[in-house]
């Protein structure tokens, strides 16, 4: 959902397993919701400016209440993000080892680039091959 943030406030600062965590009451439209920031000064929900996040009901002891998270990009696990960056690498691989056949005279020039392609996707397959 989206919303303009009508207030951010730190109420409070708490321990956990993860380490020193912020409590803040984030207001916007009708609403009231909570979001834990490791940092006091949190920069995701700035009073005023426009928010793009998820909200969550939460029960308890006390009654109800919503939680707030913002959307991020990248929600990889540390495997998948280790994956990318390696897939990542088979551009530069993949274009340095089609100018080296450029430079050996096997193919010419004008191939340069879809021999590269051509290398990258097999790569890319061959490390799908190595996840099942």
């Amino acid at each position: 959902m989206k919303a303009i943030i009508k207030s951010a406030e730190m109420v409070k600062e708490y321990e956990t397993k993860f380490g020193t965590l912020y409590q803040h009451r984030i207001k916007y439209d009708d609403k009231t919701a909570y979001y834990s920031s490791k940092k006091k000064d949190q920069t995701e929900f700035v009073a005023g400016q426009e928010k793009e996040f998820t909200e969550e009901e939460r029960k308890g002891d006390k009654g109800n209440w919503f939680v707030v998270k913002p959307i991020t990009k990248n929600d990889l696990s540390g495997y998948a993000k280790n994956l990318k960056k390696e897939q990542s690498r088979y551009s530069g691989f993949s274009t340095s080892y089609a100018k080296d056949l450029v430079i050996a005279g096997k193919i010419e020039f004008s191939q340069l680039f879809e021999v590269s392609e051509r290398l990258f996707t097999h790569m890319v397959t061959l490390d799908k091959s190595l996840e099942k």
